[in-house]
């Protein structure tokens, strides 16, 4: 599971070719334009994108994202929209569509679609329909989820040795601080004796505590400030403020934790610049809208 990033530029009208563009860098980077305004296209710029819950201050992608395009495009005007997205990539870049490999008789799957959703559900359905009906497909083994591609190992034993380095996460010391310093609207993740807890403090100060553990299994999650969201960086389980999982593996939520007993004097006032500071500044011509 990968984050990825998107905004949508103010563009003069006709001044960009109507196309999809992409470069082949790491992290990638691509643009296409959405035409359908009286006085102005959207230039969509997308990309920078890293595994999940592997980057502390993900706002800054959308920054470079700007920079990168700005410099290619130097007629764009504000940014008027700014999101982020989760894909999965399969290891060979290809999609998995078919038989899901545990139970293929009665489940199949479209994933892995790198971020190509729309035209591997449209290969997905057609190769699936076949499936079901009985009917040879020539796409089958190129898209077969339980496929083995030797040419990717060395990329499988990066990815996977990536995902056991996230566990280290429990040796850390991550010591606890003055929760009272924490801005309005966001989350940290500490040690609290044996346990790792991830607290988040809402607009009212109020402190909501969690186990940072994820139930997948037990990678500590981080606070993802873009989506205020916590995140899993071992398999890409994400939560909620509130622990509630709103994107698997994962099933369950995060489990409650007791209100944590942080040492430390509080500051006496937290300065209006820290409280409301947004995740993301665009230049400053910029109207901002969040999806």
């Amino acid at each position: 599971p990968y984050r990825t990033y998107v905004l949508g530029l103010r563009s003069p009208k006709d001044s960009v070719p109507n196309a999809l563009f992409w470069d082949t860098r790491k992290p990638y980077h691509y643009l296409s334009l959405k035409r359908d305004f009286k006085d102005y296209d959207v230039l969509i710029v997308g990309g920078e994108d890293h595994k999940t819950g592997q980057d502390d201050n993900p706002e800054e992608r959308f920054e470079v994202l700007e920079k990168w395009a700005r410099e290619r495009f130097p007629n764009a005007g504000e940014v008027l929209y700014h999101w982020s997205g989760q894909v999965m990539q399969s290891v060979d870049g290809l999609g998995f569509l078919g038989h899901n490999p545990m139970d293929r008789d009665n489940v199949y799957v479209i994933t892995g679609d790198s971020g190509n959703g729309m035209t591997n559900s449209t290969i997905g359905g057609i190769l699936i329909t076949d499936q079901i009906m009985g009917r040879q497909n020539s796409w089958e083994e190129l898209y077969n989820p339980s496929r083995i591609s030797f040419s990717s190992t060395r990329e499988f034993m990066k990815e996977n040795a990536n995902v056991a380095a996230q566990y280290v996460e429990w040796l850390s010391p991550k010591f606890a601080l003055d929760l009272h310093s924490l801005p309005l609207g966001e989350g940290v993740v500490f040690r609290q004796g044996m346990k790792m807890l991830a607290v988040y403090k809402d607009g009212n100060e109020k402190l909501e505590s969690h186990s940072a553990a994820c139930p997948h299994l037990g990678g500590i999650v981080h606070w993802n400030n873009v989506e205020k969201s916590w995140d899993c960086p071992c398999h890409g389980s994400r939560f909620d403020t509130n622990g509630k999982v709103i994107e698997g593996p994962a099933w369950s939520d995060l489990e409650k934790a007791d209100s944590p007993e942080v040492p430390g004097e509080a500051e006496e006032s937290i300065s209006q610049d820290r409280k409301n500071v947004p995740f993301y500044a665009p230049s400053e011509s910029s109207q901002t809208n969040i999806f």
